[in-house]
């Protein structure tokens, strides 16, 4: 797997042990490598992404095609100067739906979870910025085979039933707090084709898609490490502002209100434009931030449908939050704040 970067060094041992922070769709195996010579020039620490043994984990994974998909981003975007883990080898196996990658071990960078702080948020939205600019509008990401596409046939409606699938769970756990987030959903479903529409017809660029707390990593408090982000298993050929959308509604050390925002809005913009997209301004960001907000709810919405709620309330009780303030009530404000549901049905 790593002769192709061992550059006629020798890999004479290794040690292994699984992650402490179990994967959610994949295993994951922490290594330890011993090299002929210590110059060798590649870690001596990496972390091994394999398909998931637990079979009922593997089946949601085939269902949503998550390793095909994540093996080939891995297996063609790459860059010294992209905020991704570097991949040393990557491959799947259609037949067995066997998938592994090899990928840098991050430390001493570290996943601050739901405890981000605000200087990190506006660090992230930066560097998503950057992320976006490098493939803005670019042919590339709309002929990847590793990002969904807007004119995927399957994952769009199947979409739209998942999160109207959801909705009796919603309203059991929460009652009438979510009324405006569930507005959305059926606009969503009554408004699809016209949804569909606009949506290829924005800028479109290399969007992470599920851009949260805990999936970002962050230089240590010495400032050792870097910035990076990781799992592109449900990445999309879509607007960047997405990211930023999910990103400020899963972070709760900032404030819900995309009025209280601004600054951070503006800083994604100035960062674009700084790397050379001048064509998109307050109006276009505006419209796709909404999209953005519509998809991170729904999001939520099938994650709590799906997903043992009592997973969800241990990793915010870690950090003295409640889990449907995270989840879902931090969206719904900023649903209902810029009207969402109507933007939706006057498309």
């Amino acid at each position: 797997m790593l002769a192709p970067h061992l550059a006629g060094y020798a890999v004479i041992g290794c040690q292994t042990k699984p992650h402490a922070v179990p994967g959610q769709t994949a295993d994951i195996v922490e290594l330890w490598l011993h090299y002929d010579r210590a110059q060798c020039p590649l870690p001596v620490r990496m972390i091994a992404k394999l398909g998931a043994t637990d079979q009922t984990t593997r089946d949601l994974a085939r269902t949503f095609r998550l390793y095909e998909r994540e093996t080939a981003f891995y297996g063609s975007v790459t860059g010294d100067d992209l905020p991704i883990a570097r991949c040393f080898h990557a491959d799947f196996d259609p037949a067995s739906y066997d998938a592994v990658l090899l990928l840098e071990h991050l430390a001493p960078s570290y996943c601050p979870s739901f405890n981000i702080s605000p200087g990190q948020v506006r660090l992230a939205v930066g560097e998503a910025a950057r992320l976006h600019a490098r493939f803005w509008n670019d042919p590339f990401v709309q002929e990847h085979p590793g990002l969904i596409q807007m004119t995927d046939p399957e994952y769009w409606p199947n979409s739209v039933k998942a999160t109207t699938a959801a909705i009796p769970k919603i309203k059991a756990l929460l009652g009438d707090a979510c009324q405006e987030s569930i507005a959305v959903a059926e606009a969503w479903a009554a408004n699809f084709d016209a949804i569909m529409r606009y949506l290829r017809s924005r800028p479109f660029t290399l969007q992470h898609a599920d851009f949260h707390p805990k999936q970002l990593f962050f230089p240590d408090a010495d400032g050792q490490g870097r910035f990076a982000i990781i799992d592109f298993q449900f990445s999309i050929a879509g607007s960047g502002a997405w990211d930023i959308a999910r990103l400020l509604h899963m972070s709760p050390s900032t404030e819900s209100s995309p009025s209280c925002q601004a600054d951070l809005f503006a800083h994604y913009l100035a960062v674009l434009a700084d790397c050379g997209v001048r064509d998109y301004g307050w109006d276009d960001f505006a419209a796709d931030f909404k999209l953005g907000l519509m998809m991170t709810q729904l999001i939520n919405f099938v994650a709590v449908d799906q997903t043992d709620i009592s997973v969800l309330q241990r990793e915010c009780d870690d950090f003295g939050l409640d889990w449907r303030e995270v989840w879902l009530l931090r969206g719904e404000r900023m649903i209902r704040e810029l009207n969402v549901p109507g933007f939706l049905r006057a498309l």
